[in-house]
C-alpha cells in the first residue's frame, strides 16, 4: 500500500528566527505548516545575538519578552579608521539588547510548537519537488536516513546563506551574495562594560596588513555582551573586489584565519579585548551581505526568505529583524490568498495554479517591494555600495582612509540597524 504523502500549507526549509517566525505567523492565521530543520536543534548556530527593539518583537515573542532575556547596550557604535588613530561614535535612536542566542531560538520554537506548527529536526532537504513547472514540495532525508516527500502550498526556503533551495534555483551565493565573516564568542575578555559600552567597528584597508598586503578590505568588530563577553569577529568586505585584481586577492579559508589569528594578537586597539580571555566558540562562516537576491520567487510555489534572499541590512550587516519581518509579510499575503481561493477551508489542496499563477506572483512581488522593509533594505544596500567604493576603492589605503576621516565620519550618519 502506497503511503500518503503529507500535506502542509506552509512547507518552512530551516528552522532559524525566519522559519520558526513564518510558522508561527501561519499557524496564528489557522493554518498547518511544518519546519524541516537538518540539526537536532532549531537554529543551531549563534548569530546575530544583538537586535534593536521593533513592534514586530512584542507581537511575535510576547510583550518585552526580549528586555526579560536581555542586556541593554549602549545607544551608540564607535568606528575606528585604519591604525586606530581616529574614532568616530554615531549614536542610535532605537534601545539594542544583547541575549544568548538559545534563549531567544527557543522561545520561538515553544510559540511554534504550541500553536501546532510540526517541527522536524535532523531533516536534511535535498531538493524540491516539481510538477508542471511549479513547486509542490520537497524531499528530505528524515532522521533514520529515509527519503521522504512533503507538499505543501508553499514553499518557503529559509534555510540561510547556503540555502539547498536558492542553489538548486542557481542562486550564485558563493560568488555574487555571500562575504566571509570568522564568529567568535569571548569570555573572561579584557573588558570594563562600562568604559566601553559601544559596539567598536575597526576599519582594515587594503594593504594595511604587512603580512597579508593583497588581503582585501574588512572590518574587525566587538559587540559587549554583558559583564565579561563579547561577540567578535572578522567581516570581509567583498563588493567591490572584482574591481581591485590588481591590488586584492581573494583568500582561502586558511589565509582568513591565519589573518584573524594575527588580528587577536596584535592589531591596534582591537588585540587588547583578548588579553587573558577565553574563545568559547570560533567559526568561518559567510553572511549573505553582498546584494539582495533578485530572484527571490525562482519558480512558482517557493520563496526566498532572509539570509537565503541576502536579505540583511548591510550596515552592520544585521538581519535578524528583517529576516522576520519578511517571513511574517510572505506568511500573511499567502494566508489571505489561500483563503480566498479556498473559500476559508485551509486543508483544500487545489487552486495550486491559480495561487501560483504568473499574474498574482506579479502583484505579491509589487506589494513586497512596495514594503517600507523591502526598501530600507533597497536603500542601505544602495547607500553602502557607495560609501564601500569610497572608503575601500577610491581611498584603499590606511593613510588616505585616515586623511579623509572627517569625511567618513559624517559619512557614518547612515540609517538606523
Amino acid at each position: 500500500m502506497t503511503k500518503e504523502i503529507e500535506f502542509y500549507n506552509f512547507v518552512i526549509v530551516g528552522g532559524g528566527p525566519a522559519g520558526l517566525t513564518a510558522s508561527i505567523v501561519a499557524a496564528r492565521n489557522g493554518f498547518k505548516a511544518v519546519v524541516l530543520e537538518k540539526s537536532n536543534v532549531a537554529g543551531p548556530k549563534p548569530r546575530g545575538e544583538g537586535i534593536s527593539i521593533y513592534p514586530l518583537l512584542d507581537e511575535i515573542l510576547g510583550k518585552d519578552f526580549l528586555q526579560s532575556i536581555g542586556f541593554r547596550s549602549s545607544v551608540a557604535s564607535t568606528w575606528h579608521s585604519p591604525g586606530d588613530l581616529q574614532q568616530t561614535k554615531t549614536p542610535r535612536t532605537r534601545p539594542h539588547y544583547f541575549f544568548k542566542w538559545r534563549d531567544y531560538i527557543d522561545r520561538l520554537v515553544d510559540l511554534a510548537r504550541e500553536l501546532g506548527v510540526v517541527i522536524l529536526l535532523k531533516s536534511e532537504v535535498i531538493e524540491p519537488i516539481e510538477k508542471d513547472n511549479m513547486c509542490v514540495g520537497v524531499k528530505y532525508k528524515d532522521e533514520n536516513g529515509k527519503i521522504q516527500e512533503i507538499h505543501g502550498n508553499a514553499i518557503f526556503g529559509c534555510d540561510g546563506h547556503e540555502s539547498v533551495i536558492g542553489k538548486h534555483y542557481n542562486i550564485p551565493y558563493d560568488t555574487q551574495i555571500n562575504c566571509p565573516i570568522v564568529k567568535c564568542l569571548v569570555s573572561n575578555a579584557n573588558i570594563d562594560i562600562n568604559k566601553t559600552p559601544n559596539l567598536q567597528f575597526y576599519f582594515i584597508g587594503n594593504g594595511d596588513l604587512e603580512y597579508a598586503p593583497s588581503f582585501p578590505q574588512c572590518v574587525v568588530y566587538v559587540f559587549p555582551l554583558g559583564k565579561k563577553e563579547i561577540e567578535v569577529g572578522l567581516m570581509l568586505r567583498l563588493n567591490r573586489v572584482h574591481k581591485m585584481k590588481k591590488t586584492v586577492k581573494i583568500p582561502s579559508n586558511s589565509e582568513i584565519m591565519e589573518v584573524w589569528q594575527n588580528l587577536k594578537q596584535d592589531y591596534p586597539g582591537f588585540s587588547d579585548f583578548f588579553k587573558g580571555a577565553n574563545i568559547d566558540y570560533e567559526e568561518l562562516t559567510a553572511l549573505s551581505n553582498i546584494r539582495m537576491v533578485k530572484n527571490y520567487i525562482p519558480t512558482a510555489g517557493i520563496i526566498l526568505i532572509g539570509d537565503s534572499a541576502g536579505f540583511v541590512d548591510p550596515f552592520g550587516s544585521s538581519g535578524l529583524i528583517y529576516s522576520m519581518e519578511a517571513a511574517k509579510f510572505w506568511a500573511n499575503i499567502l494566508s489571505t490568498k489561500i483563503n480566498e481561493l479556498s473559500g476559508g477551508k485551509t486543508e483544500v489542496t487545489n487552486h495550486l495554479e491559480e495561487l501560483w499563477s504568473s499574474e498574482n506572483i506579479e502583484k505579491y512581488k509589487k506589494k513586497w517591494e512596495n514594503n517600507p522593509i523591502f526598501k530600507h533594505i533597497k536603500k542601505s544596500y544602495g547607500l553602502i555600495g557607495k560609501f564601500e567604493w569610497y572608503i575601500f576603492k577610491h581611498l584603499r589605503t590606511s593613510e588616505r582612509i585616515n586623511k579623509k576621516w572627517k569625511l567618513i565620519s559624517r559619512l557614518l550618519k547612515m540609517p538606523e540597524k
